[in-house]
């Protein structure tokens, strides 16, 4: 069946591409979507966007227009840090109710508290997510284990594709309203506690009803994230991580599909840039999308102060 796919993929590692392109023929052989339209980031648009004017939100127009057209998600997630790009781009299928597919070759699981989980808290609820196990051939060289297992990696992606159809819908309703949905990187870090302890006050003294995303405590819930936000009219998020939280990062991506007025809370100054092209702090795909963009705890406060006046 002919579907429109989006294959994300980190963007500025020739090793990263070149991983792509393996993912790119998996697809192509699949049964369920053999003559499917594929678009693949960089090449079908970072190469062949308008240079002139603003480069970075030519490239993001041209990425959200062809989301748009999305009928099926498929990336590849691996290493300590995500790429948050691809966390907005998920989330924005997601709003669109398309079928999610994520792959991992890691050998380590992650583990927060007691729960277990092959790349993400929220993943595993809204995806189907599978992981690739290195295939050692001890009559093999080094070099020629890793050239066997880029070609089973490539046959597992389109056994795993043809057979998994998992579609996720949210059936938690909530009645409860919210002006703001906040979430500091799911409370990860102390630090992030702090601040939001400094702003409850605040939120409270200008009667603004809030949710907090707690990702990392016991009773997190995936459902009641997606819901809540849903009910709300405003998402923040913190952007001060090198790359902000892949779970963050989905959410914002939900949310820009479903118009919440997002703010960024970004304070550190390292910039990354392509010469003479785009430049970004955090990440191009998660910059763009927010309303307000504030390097200040003084200027957030304003920000939020202001909420009740943007409906």
């Amino acid at each position: 069946m002919s579907k429109n796919i989006y294959l994300a993929t980190k963007l500025f590692s020739f090793f990263d591409r070149t991983a792509s392109t393996k993912m790119y023929e998996a697809i192509t052989k699949t049964n369920k979507y053999f003559g499917s339209e594929i678009f693949l980031p960089f090449r079908d648009s970072n190469l062949k966007i308008d240079l002139t004017g603003d480069v970075t939100k030519n490239i993001f127009d041209a990425d959200i227009n062809s989301l748009e057209n999305t009928d099926v998600f498929i990336s590849r997630l691996d290493g300590m840090a995500y790429d948050a790009g691809i966390g907005f781009e998920l989330g924005y299928c997601l709003a669109k109710d398309c079928l999610i597919y994520i792959f991992t070759t890691d050998y380590y699981v992650t583990k927060v508290k007691e729960r277990k989980f092959l790349v993400s808290n929220m993943l595993s609820d809204i995806a189907n997510v599978f992981k690739y196990e290195y295939h050692q051939e001890n009559d093999l060289s080094y070099e020629d284990n890793l050239a066997n297992n880029a070609k089973l990696f490539t046959k597992f992606v389109t056994n795993k594709i043809d057979s998994n159809d998992y579609l996720y819908k949210n059936k938690k309703k909530i009645d409860t309203r919210y002006d703001v949905f906040f979430d500091f990187s799911g409370l990860k870090y102390e630090w992030c506690k702090i601040l939001i302890d400094k702003l409850i006050p605040i939120l409270e003294d200008n009667n603004l009803t809030y949710f907090i995303s707690d990702r990392y405590n016991d009773d997190y819930n995936t459902d009641v994230q997606l819901a809540s936000l849903d009910n709300s009219k405003s998402y923040i998020m913190c952007l001060d991580e090198t790359e902000p939280d892949l779970d963050s990062s989905i959410l914002q991506g939900y949310a820009y599909k479903k118009g919440k007025y997002i703010i960024g809370y970004k304070t550190h100054k390292q910039i990354h840039y392509i010469e003479g092209m785009q430049a970004m702090g955090a990440n191009l795909m998660v910059e763009k999308p927010c309303n307000e963009l504030v390097d200040s705890f003084d200027k957030l406060v304003g920000a939020i102060k202001n909420i009740k006046d943007k409906f």
